[in-house]
């Protein structure tokens, strides 16, 4: 400061020299904001306090305008000064929040006073200000109500002598009493409580040790709530007597939650479910008695062990699926699980996972509870059989039969493969039983059983229809041939004598054969045609085999015409691809792109690969069509790339005999540096039978994953070995077979199914499309599995390619 008055017409109000000194020392010293403003609202003087609470320097406060230096501030302000100046009375200690400079935009709270000077004619002529910056205090106070608040705290004191209470507000949202309607002393307070805990504050309140108690009172609603009292004395000083203070605090949570720990604990200790609890590592730190009883392990056995202890290990990589799956707005998982008890036995168990969240959904705990339902699985397994299976053979029944057979008519349509039927009569088994009497006719037909089901893969059906007719169902057959083969081994086995009753008995069969769908379309034309060829069988001299031929040289001369077709197809360029598109079914949106090969047949006109491709692959064209597909495909997604067109995957399909061609590999690798064609777009559709050789598909799948290319299964669920060996292979995609998705939502067996292909793909971590979907109730039903993506007419037909640069053309639009 250079302890010079300021100019203007300062000279008037303020004070001598001797009085200035005072004054200067007075303003450089004080650690409050002074300041001194004549009649107009000038600064007079200031100090450094107040010129940083203000935000600029004293030299910059000289002679100006309070609305120039505090120009937020003075609205409130003049007003004020103009009511000391006119009525000359000081506005002590008064609140004021705003804003200056010093601060920028953050809102300050200052506690001031605003006194008037007089001038020697004892008029008001002037205004001293003493400014004092509180906001951090006001912000500590604030932030400590509040924080009393939200920790539902009480303040209470009780002093002892005048038998008065005092409380904060707080004690109304805890006991139900407005604080400043409660009337009385020590009494009315006890009163609030329950007999028995309104005795014990009086109690400890008679004594002089610190007070902790928990009371229970009744509310206005008639519900039990707690609260906890935290208090001691405090001794008499000269001006207040002896007293008692202390805090409330809303204990009922804490009360609730520590009854249904008890009840829990209960639960836990008698329930006749096994209890596992781990801890967020999945490490177990609890078991109950019941986990005991079914496992053979004590606690101390298994406290900070994995839970694989228990679980069976080759099913233990089942067990990460569940902690995948769970989540705050889904924290359960249950299913079946193979469990492993001490003594090294099995049982089968339910199993319910659940995971425990804290405040911010990270997981603390897991808790398992199990049962075992051993029992329960091995009636059902009985009572399947049962119904599924000859009593007297152990071979498939008629239901079965009939079951499977339309299932894999389905399957081998959808693949465009043959299904091969034998029907198999015993010759002269009528005599030998009659002869030598039921009994060693039921041994007889249980040891040919025997040898009809040695002579079949595992993956082939045999049957007994009754008496001594069996049937014999062939999926996936190659070519007619292979019938030949089989049946010529089913006649040696079944020639070979059988000792029965110390007797040899020869005994030899007949056996029609029917093929899908050269002979027949459906379950009963299938087995009506095998019947018949049976009997021609029998008819021809027994002990041998015939096919059924009504329609076996109408199909020759046919494929015969498709073969040479096929040769010219390519030169003339009569193929042609379809594009069918895939759609996300949660977003509505197009996801990909399936290729689908046509035949421009000159008389036929379109002509569906279900009918050609067999004869491509027998005739060994397949390689060089599935060629120009690919080249073809990948041809034209790079065009629809190029024009700013969005191709998200384009999936073509592969027979199993192209992909295991020598130089495949190589030949997408070539093709795709040709075209262009980005190799993460592309993805190859081959059905589930290449799974069956794991060994090479393993190492076919990894080279052709390292191009960037997706592998997609086409018609998942057809297959019957394959699942256990889906998750040792790089797949990407499952696509559920359209057999099962036509007869949703209505067939139990197909819901079923689809949900546990969903879940299985979601455990191994892939994507998951659904084919044929025709109806809204398949669209919905498959939407509410969490089925990722849709293909079938519902979306869209198959589309040609101009039709499909319009659909992608609209899709880039709606992006």
């Amino acid at each position: 400061m250079d302890g010079m008055l300021f100019k203007a017409d300062t000279e008037t109000i303020l004070p001598t020299l001797s009085d200035q000194s005072i004054l200067e020392q007075l303003l450089n010293t004080a650690p409050l904001g002074i300041g001194v403003f004549d009649c107009n609202f000038r600064y007079c003087k200031v100090n450094q306090v107040l010129a940083d609470i203000n935000g600029k320097t004293i030299e910059e406060h000289k002679g100006k305008h309070l609305r120039e230096i505090v120009p937020k501030l003075a609205p409130v302000l003049e007003p004020m000064f103009r009511q000391i100046l006119r009525h000359g009375r000081p506005y002590v200690n008064i609140a004021i929040t705003g804003q200056t400079a010093a601060h920028g935009s953050s809102a300050r709270r200052w506690q001031a006073t605003y006194s008037p000077m007089w001038n020697d004619s004892g008029k008001p002529s002037g205004i001293l200000a003493i400014v004092r910056d509180i906001t951090e205090q006001y912000e500590t106070e604030q932030r400590l109500q509040l924080a009393m608040r939200a920790a539902q705290i009480g303040v209470w004191e009780w002093y002892v002598a005048e038998d008065r209470l005092l409380f904060n507000g707080e004690i109304e949202p805890l006991l139900g009493i407005p604080a400043h309607q409660f009337k009385g002393g020590l009494q009315a307070f006890i009163d609030c409580f329950e007999p028995e805990s309104g005795q014990q504050l009086r109690t400890v309140l008679q004594g002089k040790e610190p007070i902790h108690l928990t009371l229970s009172f009744i509310t206005p609603l008639n519900e039990r709530h707690w609260v906890d009292i935290h208090a001691d004395h405090v001794a008499a000083t000269e001006s207040i007597g002896h007293r008692v203070m202390g805090v409330i605090h809303n204990a009922t949570a804490r009360r609730r939650q520590e009854e249904r720990l008890h009840q829990a604990n209960v639960v836990f200790d008698t329930t006749a479910e096994g209890i596992i609890i781990l801890d967020n590592n999945h490490r177990i730190i609890s078991v109950n008695p019941a986990f005991t009883m079914l496992t053979q392990y004590d606690a101390e056995e298994v406290i900070g062990q994995d839970p694989g202890i228990v679980i069976h290990p080759r099913r233990y990589t089942d067990l990460d699926s569940p902690w995948h799956q769970l989540h705050p707005d889904n924290n359960a998982w249950h299913g079946e699980m193979v469990c492993l008890r001490k003594d090294g036995s099995y049982f089968s168990s339910w199993q319910q996972i659940s995971a425990v969240y804290d405040n911010f959904n990270n997981t603390t705990h897991y808790v398992i509870a199990l049962s075992d339902i051993s029992a329960i699985r091995k009636v059902e397994a009985e009572l399947n059989h049962l119904a599924y299976h000859d009593p007297l053979t152990e071979l498939g029944n008629r239901h079965l039969l009939q079951e499977r057979l339309t299932l894999e008519l389905k399957t081998a349509q959808l693949n465009n493969k043959r299904l091969g039927l034998l029907f198999i009569d015993l010759d002269g088994f009528k005599l030998i039983n009659d002869s030598l009497g039921h009994g060693v006719g039921d041994e007889l037909l249980k040891r040919l059983a025997e040898r009809i089901r040695n002579c079949l893969q595992p993956n082939e059906l045999a049957t007994r229809l009754g008496g001594d007719e069996f049937l014999v169902l062939i999926p996936y057959l190659e070519a007619p041939d292979e019938l030949i083969t089989l049946a010529n081994t089913l006649l040696t086995a079944l020639r070979e004598p059988v000792e029965l009753s110390h007797e040899q008995v020869a005994i030899s069969a007949s056996i029609g054969i029917a093929i899908y769908p050269d002979h027949a379309t459906t379950p009963e034309t299938l087995i009506s045609a095998a019947d018949n060829a049976m009997y021609e069988a029998k008819s021809q001299g027994r002990n041998g085999f015939q096919f059924y031929t009504p329609y076996m040289a109408e199909q020759a001369r046919e494929r015969m015409q498709i073969e040479q077709g096929l040769l010219k197809a390519l030169e003339l360029e009569q193929l042609c691809i379809l594009y069918q598109p895939m759609t996300h079914l949660a977003g509505g949106h197009l996801s990909g792109l399936e290729a689908l090969l046509r035949w421009k047949h000159p008389n036929e006109g379109l002509i569906n690969p279900a009918r050609f491709i067999p004869v491509a692959e027998e005739c060994g064209l397949i390689e060089k069509i599935g060629e120009w597909v690919m080249r073809n495909a990948c041809a034209q997604g790079r065009n629809w790339l190029a024009a700013g067109l969005p191709v998200p995957r384009l999936s073509v399909n592969v027979s199993v005999r192209e992909m295991r061609s020598p130089g495949y590999v190589e030949q997408v690798a070539t093709i795709l540096a040709e075209t262009g064609f980005p190799p993460e777009r592309l993805e190859i559709e081959v059905t589930e039978s290449i799974i069956q050789r794991v060994d090479q598909s393993l190492d076919l799948f990894t080279r052709l994953k390292n191009l960037g290319v997706q592998i997609a299964i086409d018609d998942f669920g057809t297959g019957f070995s394959s699942l256990s060996l889906l998750k040792t292979l790089p797949i990407d995609r499952i696509k559920i077979d359209r057999a099962f998705v036509q007869a949703l939502p209505e067939d139990k067996n197909s819901r079923e199914l689809c949900r546990t292909i969903i879940s299985l793909a979601d455990s191994l971590e892939m994507e998951v499309t659904a084919e044929g979907i025709e109806t809204r109730a398949q669209y919905t039903f498959l939407q509410s599995l969490n089925c990722g993506e849709g293909q079938g007419y519902l979306f869209s037909k198959p589309l040609h390619v101009e039709q499909m640069h319009e659909r992608l053309h609209c899709q880039s639009v709606q992006q």
